[in-house]
């Protein structure tokens, strides 16, 4: 699992962003563009190369691991006309310096320039097979089951930069076969949690689409609504065995609130702790209050090792972040100042000052 993160020069992270304390649980907050979704897709990406190296290296045409992370970052990011240069900081001299440290002492640290385009020279790995096994799972805020075959085709068909890759794995992933099996406690209390938002319904795909099963009715994706199928998703991973502690899992999931009511966030904010306890690492972003409060309480009550990223901008110098133990509270954020805000106005309402 994801021990460390240390980048320089990557997007609006110009100068160093040092993460050293990584939890079962790791919450990242900010405000609009402070690089929350770009350090989540970075640390699926470098995790996601990891477990397509191992695939690729048993198969007929072995690939270089730099080639392979260089192919995941462009198609992971989409950068303009697809250069991996454009990734760095603007602004200045900058370089883009990546070193990612993982459990087993498995690491991997790459740079590049501006000028770069599809081949990354500077790199260093160790210790990756003990990454043999590891599944890096992403969830985007945009489900994907109703455009489940536009993605398929953009990319299978055509390979048009429609949608990124985390897009395009997670169907991949889905397609991935059932298999029946009892879960460990903690990732069956996870389910129950998803079953109390879904009323016991479940996604299924057949030759002839996907569609909700709830009891003796069956809905296609359209008639669905939109948090119900990110749950779904959720639900299918768990039961083709991609979303499983077993071997090492990840799972990344940006803005889990989107589409789901404040009861369901909290649900989903349970869900994820549960996940976390079962051995599955968890990184998720959130303008949320209600999955953010959660989150906290949880972490309280367990004295967990789960961790909050503030990150902040700071005038000219790009992004700084403050990181901080859940169990410890919650400090001082944008998120809770504008909760307290509303509640000072209510105050004031009701006094008639």
């Amino acid at each position: 699992m994801i021990e460390k993160l240390d980048i320089q020069g990557f997007a609006i992270f110009k100068q160093p962003l040092e993460w050293r304390r990584h939890g079962g649980l790791n919450l990242i907050i900010g405000e609009n563009d402070t690089g929350k979704t770009h350090l989540l897709k970075l640390l699926y990406a470098v995790t996601r190369v990891a477990e397509e190296y191992w695939k690729k290296a048993a198969g007929p045409s072995p690939v270089e691991l730099p080639e392979i992370l260089a192919a995941k970052l462009r198609w992971v990011f989409l950068p303009q006309q697809m250069e991996l240069g454009r990734l760095v900081s603007r602004g200045g001299h900058y370089r883009l310096k990546v070193d990612l440290g993982m459990s087993g002492d498995g690491s991997l640290r790459f740079e590049f320039g501006k000028d770069t385009t599809s081949k990354i020279l500077q790199w260093q790995s160790d210790g990756l097979s003990a990454l043999k096994g590891l599944r890096a799972n992403y969830l985007p805020p945009k489900e994907i089951l109703s455009i489940f075959d536009a993605i398929v085709a953009t990319r299978e068909a055509q390979e048009i930069a429609a949608f990124d890759d985390t897009y395009y794995d997670l169907v991949q992933d889905f397609r991935q076969p059932t298999t029946a099996g009892k879960w460990q406690n903690n990732v069956a209390r996870a389910v129950k949690h998803l079953d109390q938002v879904t009323c016991g319904g479940e996604v299924e795909m057949d030759a002839k689409g996907i569609w909700f099963r709830r009891g003796n009715e069956r809905y296609n994706m359209h008639q669905t609504a939109e948090g119900i199928k990110k749950i779904g998703i959720l639900h299918r991973l768990m039961r083709n065995r991609r979303l499983t502690p077993k071997g090492g899992c990840l799972l990344f999931v940006d803005e889990p609130e989107t589409n789901l009511h404040p009861k369901a966030v909290v649900r989903f904010a349970e869900m994820l702790f549960e996940y976390a306890r079962s051995g599955i690492q968890v990184y998720t972003t959130t303008h949320s209050y209600f999955l953010l409060k959660r989150l906290e309480q949880l972490a309280r009550e367990g004295q967990t090792d789960d961790t909050l990223l503030d990150l902040r901008r700071e005038n000219g110098e790009g992004v700084r972040g403050m990181i901080t133990r859940l169990a410890d509270g919650l400090p001082d954020s944008p998120i809770i100042e504008q909760s307290m805000a509303l509640f000072d106005e209510d105050v004031r309402l009701d006094l008639g000052l």
